[in-house]
C-alpha cells in the first residue's frame, strides 16, 4: 500500500501547477468534510453540555485520522483518473436509434406516471396542508400575497382556470413531473449513457416514497423538483456538446425561462441559479457569454415578475424576511431555554418570556423551532425586536453555552449533510387534508387502500433503501466524491464545479434558514443526483 501511496503522490506532482494546487486543496477539503463534519461532530454531540476532556480526545483522534483519510483519498483520485463511463454504441439504423430514444421516453414517463396515478387514485384529490389552503384561498378570492411565492401561486391559478378543482392541479403536477422524467430519460438515451445508468436514474425518479408524498401536495418544493429535472436535461445537452447547445437562440431562451422559474418558484431558488451562472462564467469558457446574458436577463425577468406582474394581480407584500430568516438563532435560544435557562442572557430571557403562553413551551421539540413557532406569538415578538439587539443577546447566549448552542445547530442542520438520521425527517410528509371550505376530502371507500399504501411507504422508509432516498447527506457526498475523482481529467476539472457547487450552495445556504428539519426543501437532490453523477463521469465535448 505504501508503494501505491507513493505512486499517487508522484501522479499528483505530475499534474500542471494550477490543477495540482486545486486538486490538493479539494482533497484536503473533502478530508475535513469526512473527518470533522461527518465523524467528529456527531461524536462530540454525544456529550453535551461540553465534556472538555472527552472532546479533546475526539479532536486529537480526528487529527490523527485525517492523515490516512487524506492519503486514501489521494489514492482514490489517482486510481479513478483513468476511469470513464462506458457509453453504448449508436445503432447503425437511424430509425432504430430514434425508436430506442422514444422507448426510453415512454418507459421513463410511463412508469413514473403509473406509480403516481396509483397514489393519486388512492389519495384523491391530493394532500392539502395549511400552505396549500392559504394559496388556494388566494386563488379563489383573487387576493395574492408574497408570503408564498406568487409565481408559484399563479401557476396553480392557471391550472384552476382550466378546471377549478385542487385535484386537477395535483394531476397536472404529476403529469408534468412524469413528462419531465421521460424527457430526461430520452436525453440520457440520446447521449448513449449505459442502460444500467438509465435504469438507476429511473429507479430514483419513480421509487422514492418521499416523491410520492411530496408531489401530492401543491408545494413550491414540488414545482421546484419539476423545474430542476428539466434543468438537468439542459445541463446534459450543454455538457455533452461542450456548450454548443446553448449557443442556439431557441435553447438559450428556454434555458433562461427555466432559470427564472427556479429562482421564482422558491424564494431561495437563487441560491442555486446565481452560483451556477457565476461558476459557469468562471469555469466554462465556451458558454461564458451566454451565461452572462442569462444572468442579466434572469435578474431583469425576476424584477419584471416581482413588480409589474405582481402589481397587475394586486399582490400584497408583507415584510417577513427578518422573521423567516431567524430559524437557526431561534432554535439555539429555544434549546437553551429548555435545557439550560440559566445560560440565557438577561435580554434573551426577557425576549423568550414574551413568547407564550407558558404551556406552549411543552410542544417544543428539541432542535425544531417549527414545532413551537406557529403555536405562539413568536413571529410577532421577533418582528418587534430590532435585529441588532436580537443578534447581540443571541451571541451572548451562545458564549454562555457553546456546547448546547453547537448541539442546537447540529440537530437543526444535520438532515442536510449527515449520512445518518432519524424518522423525524419524514414527519412533514404525512398524507393529509386539512379542514377546508371547499369540501376537499379523501374518498371514504378507499380507506383500506390508503392504509395499505401507507404501510408500504413506511416499510420502505424503515428499510435500508431509505438511506438512498431520504438521506440528503449521502446524495451530496456522492456528488462531492464524483467531482473530486474527475477533477484531474482533461476538459473536466473546473467545469465539474458548475454541476456540483450550485447544489452545495443551495443546500447549505437553505440550511442556514431552516426552522426545523424539513426534508421537502431538499427533495430535488434525491431526484437529480444520479444523472448528475453519470454526467460527471461521462465524456464531454461531443457534437449534437
Amino acid at each position: 500500500m505504501c508503494n501505491e501511496i507513493k505512486k499517487a503522490n508522484a501522479w499528483y506532482k505530475g499534474q500542471k501547477k494550477g490543477a495540482r494546487v486545486m486538486l490538493e486543496l479539494l482533497t484536503a477539503v473533502v478530508t475535513c468534510y469526512l473527518v470533522f463534519l461527518l465523524w467528529l461532530l456527531p461524536q462530540m454531540m454525544a456529550t453535551v453540555p461540553m465534556d472538555t476532556k472527552y472532546w479533546k480526545v475526539k479532536i486529537l483522534a480526528a487529527l490523527v485520522a485525517a492523515v490516512p483519510v487524506y492519503l486514501g483519498l489521494k489514492w482514490c483520485v489517482y486510481k479513478s483518473a483513468g476511469l470513464e463511463l462506458r457509453e453504448r454504441k449508436s445503432l447503425a439504423d437511424p430509425g432504430k436509434e430514434k425508436k430506442y430514444r422514444l422507448f426510453w421516453f415512454a418507459l421513463g414517463a410511463g412508469i413514473v406516471f403509473l406509480v403516481l396515478m396509483v397514489y393519486y387514485y388512492v389519495y384523491f384529490p391530493g394532500s392539502f396542508d395549511w400552505d396549500n389552503l392559504d394559496q388556494w384561498w388566494q386563488i379563489q378570492n383573487h387576493q395574492y400575497d408574497t408570503w408564498h411565492p406568487v409565481f408559484h401561486t399563479l401557476i396553480i391559478a392557471f391550472f384552476s382556470k382550466i378546471v377549478n378543482h385542487y385535484g386537477f392541479a395535483v394531476f397536472m403536477q404529476l403529469l408534468l413531473y412524469s413528462l419531465a422524467c421521460g424527457y430526461l430519460m430520452y436525453t440520457l438515451a440520446k447521449w448513449r449513457f449505459p442502460v444500467w445508468g438509465l435504469v438507476l436514474t429511473e429507479f430514483f425518479l419513480a421509487a422514492n416514497p418521499q416523491t410520492h408524498r411530496i408531489l401530492l401536495f401543491m408545494w413550491k418544493d414540488s414545482a421546484l423538483t419539476v423545474f430542476m429535472v428539466l434543468f438537468v436535461v439542459y445541463l446534459i445537452n450543454i455538457w455533452k456538446t461542450n456548450g454548443n447547445w446553448l449557443k442556439k437562440k431557441k435553447n438559450l431562451a428556454v434555458f433562461i425561462l427555466v432559470l427564472i422559474s427556479i429562482s421564482m418558484v422558491r424564494h431561495n431558488g437563487i441560491l442555486y441559479t446565481i452560483p451556477f451562472l457565476i461558476l459557469a462564467v468562471l469555469f466554462f469558457k465556451e458558454i461564458r457569454k451566454e451565461c452572462l446574458i442569462s444572468l442579466v436577463i434572469m435578474l431583469a425577468g425576476m424584477w419584471v415578475i416581482e413588480h409589474p406582474v405582481y402589481d397587475l394581480v394586486d399582490a400584497s407584500r408583507p415584510d417577513q424576511t427578518y422573521v423567516e430568516s431567524v430559524g437557526l438563532p431561534m432554535t439555539i435560544l429555544c434549546n437553551i431555554h429548555e435545557f439550560a435557562p440559566e445560560s440565557l442572557s438577561t435580554e434573551a430571557a426577557d425576549f423568550l418570556a414574551e413568547i407564550g403562553p407558558d404551556r406552549r413551551w411543552k410542544t417544543y421539540e428539541y432542535g425544531n423551532y417549527n414545532s413551537f413557532k406557529f403555536l405562539t406569538n413568536s413571529n410577532t415578538v421577533v418582528k418587534q425586536t430590532p435585529p441588532l439587539e436580537f443578534a447581540k443577546f443571541t451571541l451572548e447566549t451562545v458564549k454562555n453555552a457553546p456546547g448546547l448552542s453547537l448541539q442546537a445547530v447540529y440537530e437543526l442542520t444535520r438532515m442536510v449533510w449527515d449520512v445518518r438520521g432519524s424518522k423525524e425527517w419524514h414527519t412533514d410528509l404525512e398524507y393529509q387534508i386539512r379542514e377546508n371550505d371547499w369540501g376537499f376530502a379523501y374518498v371514504e371507500d378507499r380507506a383500506e387502500l390508503r392504509t395499505a399504501l401507507n404501510d408500504f411507504d413506511n416499510w420502505m422508509m424503515d428499510s435500508p433503501l431509505d438511506y438512498l432516498f431520504s438521506y440528503n447527506g449521502i446524495h451530496l457526498l456522492v456528488l462531492i466524491f464524483c467531482t473530486l475523482f474527475v477533477f484531474a481529467r482533461k476538459g473536466k476539472g473546473w467545469k465539474a464545479m458548475t454541476l456540483t457547487l450550485p447544489i452545495l450552495a443551495y443546500s447549505y445556504g437553505t440550511m442556514l434558514l431552516l426552522c426545523g428539519p424539513t426534508y421537502r426543501f431538499f427533495h430535488f437532490d434525491s431526484v437529480i443526483f444520479v444523472p448528475l453523477c453519470l454526467l460527471l463521469l461521462s465524456r464531454t465535448g461531443e457534437e449534437s
